[in-house]
């Protein structure tokens, strides 16, 4: 490249060996310096770098006297940070690369940067002599077809990252062959910014013979080093609310901590925490595409929407289970699983009282809730109109707490302080999604709440969820036993839209056409309500024995279909 002969000819005029880096790194002309620092803890176990000694500065009559103490401050902040880096294994190449003025162009190059190798080897130094030989146009305006990785990372100032190069296309990673060539596979490439300006001043490059699943223990290696010179990278995790500045959000998230701390003071709930969906903050590159992807540097992560509870607001009660809400913190949830994300997806809410029945993919976290005692987990959906943010609360409910009426008791409580709160709106509180084998979920579930109160939360199952043989309830102070004949799961469908919910057949036809009048949000009196029966014909319920009628037609005997009409359109 025409640019880069300009470069290392700007180079050679300055006097300086600059050059030699690129000939025979092993040789005398550039030597590393041994690691030094004395490591602690599990670090003394990982691999230090090798960091290469500094060279003569690189000359340019286009660049200014300050430009070039700037390069050379940055220079040593950069051998600073490579020093204090350790690593899972030795083969590794850790490299920096620096934006220089050349002419009218900003060239983006590694030669002259600070670099380190975990083992000085041949394979190492092969990769190293390769990438100075490339520099790239860095100017915001140069449109240029095939990018390499460090250049779309100082563009577009997001890092960039993958398991393995073979997951690129070649003219996406230019050095692609010869990484294969050197027995370098796993790559991870982030925009470093100065901490105060906030300006790019580089990108630090990481490339490693593993194929490392996930690189959020790198991630974190850079930022700890970075900020001790000032410097920053993005961080593992972000959390989704690490662009937050406005006053208005920070009082938000203090508004969702107040609730959480009260509603768990008040249960003794042993904790509460918050979720969002993560930010797609990262390039990954799989499956030879170039895909954005969540902050968590996590291949598990790649094509999934994924939700985050780090740096959200969380309570806990009991600190045994600051453990659990660290694993919570460390792993994102793919939006389509989980309580989390049923609650979500629903814009309501999901209950589940032992989650360490359930199986890892209705459950990603099922592993730690049984390694510390978590069984009942009850997930809620929050709006904020101000914001326009959406979020989850989960919270875990105690060995006390294990019945439905406790959860329909929380409800009402989150609903009376997010209404004082305003200018939030919580998940639909008419529903609420049950998940999981259940055993008694009916037992002591006062009717009023269930069968009669409008205003109520109604019940439904999963289809995995068995209905019990025998369950009872509470009715104005004395117990009565209802067996599960009496509850049937109702599909209702009016137009092209269908709801579900569970139902007691012994309240009648009138409190069936009530419900399913308010899920459709229609008056009862300008509905009528229809089955199919055994023929196939469609019939009018008229009396509370269609009910049983229309049970029998199902062919199951705990459901009903019905067909809601309105009668505005029968008079038209």
């Amino acid at each position: 490249m025409d640019l880069l002969a300009h470069l290392k000819s700007a180079d050679s005029s300055g006097g300086g060996e600059s050059s030699g880096f690129g000939s025979d790194m092993i040789s005398n002309k550039i030597s590393m310096e041994k690691p030094t620092l004395a490591f602690s803890g599990e670090e003394r176990y990982l691999t230090p770098l090798w960091v290469s000694r500094k060279a003569d500065e690189l000359y340019d009559p286009s660049q200014d006297g300050f430009e070039l103490r700037a390069g050379n401050i940055i220079h040593e902040k950069m051998k600073t940070v490579l020093k204090m880096l350790v690593f899972r294994e030795q083969q590794v190449l850790v490299q920096f690369w620096s934006p220089r003025v050349v002419g009218k162009h900003r060239l983006l190059t590694t030669i002259d940067q600070p670099f380190g190798l975990g083992v000085v080897n041949e394979g190492l130094c092969s990769y190293r002599r390769d990438s100075e030989s490339k520099c790239h146009v860095a100017d915001k305006d140069h449109d240029e077809e095939d990018l390499s990785p460090p250049a779309r990372v100082f563009r577009l100032g997001l890092p960039e990252w993958t398991s393995d190069v073979t997951n690129y296309l070649p003219k996406d990673f230019p050095q692609q062959e010869c990484a294969i060539r050197c027995n370098l596979n796993g790559y991870l490439a982030l925009p470093v910014f100065n901490l105060t300006t906030g300006s790019r001043v580089g990108v630090i490059e990481l490339l490693t013979s593993s194929k490392h699943p996930s690189f959020a223990y790198e991630v974190q290696q850079f930022q700890r080093a970075l900020k001790t010179q000032n410097l920053t990278c993005q961080q593992v995790s972000d959390g989704p609310v690490s662009d937050v500045i406005n006053e208005g959000r920070r009082n938000e998230l203090e508004k969702i901590f107040g609730i959480l701390s009260i509603v768990c003071d008040y249960y003794r709930l042993p904790l509460g925490q918050t979720w969002v969906v993560s930010s797609l903050s990262t390039i990954a590159s799989h499956e030879q595409v170039l895909r954005m992807s969540c902050n968590s540097f996590d291949s598990t992560c790649l094509g999934k929407v994924c939700m985050s509870t780090c740096g959200l607001p969380y309570y806990v009660k009991d600190l045994g289970l600051w453990p659990f809400l660290e694993a919570c913190m460390e792993r994102h949830l793919d939006k389509f699983c989980g309580l989390v994300g049923r609650a979500f997806l629903s814009r309501g809410s999901c209950f589940c009282k032992d989650v360490t029945k359930l199986s890892e993919e209705e459950y990603p976290l099922v592993h730690f809730a049984r390694m510390h005692g978590i069984t009942s987990s009850f997930a809620i959906h929050l709006h904020s109109v101000e914001s326009n943010h959406d979020y989850v609360l989960e919270f875990f409910l105690p060995s006390h707490m294990k019945d439905i009426k406790h959860v329909l008791n929380l409800v009402q409580l989150l609903k009376q302080y997010f209404e004082a709160a305003s200018r939030f709106e919580l998940g639909d509180k008419s529903f609420i999604e049950v998940v999981g084998p259940l055993m008694d979920l009916w037992v002591n579930i006062q009717p009023d709440i269930m069968d009669t109160c409008s205003d109520a939360p109604d019940i439904a199952r999963t289809n995995f969820v068995d209905v019990p043989d025998e369950c009872s309830s509470t009715n104005l102070g004395r117990k009565c036993k209802r067996g599960s004949k009496n509850m049937v799961y109702v599909k209702a469908t009016y137009g092209e839209n269908s709801k579900g919910f569970w139902f007691s057949i012994s309240s009648g036809l009138w409190k069936l056409k009530s419900k399913v009048a308010k899920r459709f949000k229609l008056k009862r009196q300008m509905i009528c309500l229809k089955y199919w029966d055994e023929d196939n014909d469609l019939i009018l319920f008229s009396s509370n024995d269609d009910l049983e009628f229309a049970k029998i037609a199902s062919g199951d005997n705990k459901r009903i279909n019905l067909i809601c009409e309105s009668l505005r359109h029968h008079v038209d």
